[in-house]
């Protein structure tokens, strides 16, 4: 893609973003390539799926791409990344990088930065990355839908407070929280920790639900009929050809509203980012610790 500066929709695009979303441009590439290689079923989704309807490309003001897949679809994909996929390329899932417990995998690229401030603390590749979503089964009945997610959710909240720092905590609860599942990850083991989270999943196939939703990410936030994926469609981005679903506008429905072909600057899900396109995580990691930790204390000195 051009490298250069440009105004997008009025908006100023830096070399810098350029530079961020031509490396997420070839992650997605080697997913998509992956994924067709495979038979595998893959869409973009949410801002990336926005901007391929909207822009043709990317929101101007976004810095990440997004895709899903079916349940059945990603447990196969984790299983080939780990024989095909070669440095930088890192398939990053809780099973294969100890303390990266999100809801989702991400690809990284391992020769960049990608840090949210908050993040620096945790032990995990932190490279530039795209996110993949996971599409799971729904149960019908609303209440054991509403208990799947609560149990979902905190069993992810536990496991994401053991590396939190005590200084920053500030909960009793949350140190308690801390302290017990640190005990426990030291006598299972986390990634077997994780697996009762996908086991909870897992209790509701891709086959038999009607409709699906990013349980591990965003609960039941956001719910969609299966039937928005019956079918794929290809779009552009960014002068590529990307999957996406076949209702797209369903989908995009669900997500923005119906309103969604028209423009509204929104902060992004993930926060802010250091961003480094040309140095490894593990070069910038001290130097994004050390201010992190400066601010940590300005914020906590202001508190008294």
């Amino acid at each position: 893609m051009n490298l250069d500066s440009e105004y997008r929709d009025g908006y100023l695009v830096s070399v810098e973003m350029k530079k961020i979303w031509a490396i997420e441009l070839d992650l997605l590439k080697k997913l998509v390539d992956i994924c067709r290689k495979h038979d595998l079923r893959v869409w973009i989704e949410g801002g990336t799926l926005l901007g391929a309807v909207r822009h043709q490309g990317f929101i101007p003001w976004d810095d990440d791409i997004d895709v899903t897949m079916p349940r059945p679809d990603y447990e196969k994909l984790r299983l080939i990344c780990a024989k095909e996929l070669e440095a930088p390329y890192f398939l990053q899932t809780p099973y294969n990088d100890e303390h990266y417990c999100c809801g989702h995998a991400q690809l990284r690229n391992s020769n960049t930065t990608a840090v949210r401030p908050s993040d620096c603390y945790r032990p995990y590749n932190q490279g530039i990355f795209i996110d993949i979503f996971i599409l799971d089964g729904m149960p019908d009945d609303m209440v054991e839908r509403k208990q799947l997610v609560k149990n979902v959710r905190r069993r992810l909240r536990c496991l994401k407070s053991i590396d939190y720092p005590i200084l920053l905590s500030g909960r009793l609860g949350l140190l308690f929280r801390k302290y017990w599942w640190r005990r426990q990850v030291m006598k299972y083991g986390f990634a077997q920790l994780y697996q009762y989270v996908d086991d909870l999943l897992l209790q509701h196939s891709w086959d038999d639900s009607r409709q699906l939703g990013h349980v591990a990410f965003a609960g039941d936030r956001f719910i969609w009929d299966k039937h928005i994926f019956d079918h794929t469609t290809m779009l552009s981005f960014e002068g590529l050809q990307v999957p996406a679903p076949g209702d797209y506008d369903a989908y995009l429905k669900v997500v923005f509203g119906p309103d969604y072909m028209t423009p509204v600057k929104c902060p992004n899900m993930h926060g802010a980012v250091v961003f480094d396109t040309d140095h490894s995580y593990k070069v910038r990691m001290p130097d994004i610790r050390r201010a992190y930790r400066r601010s940590a204390v300005k914020r906590l000195l202001a508190k008294l």
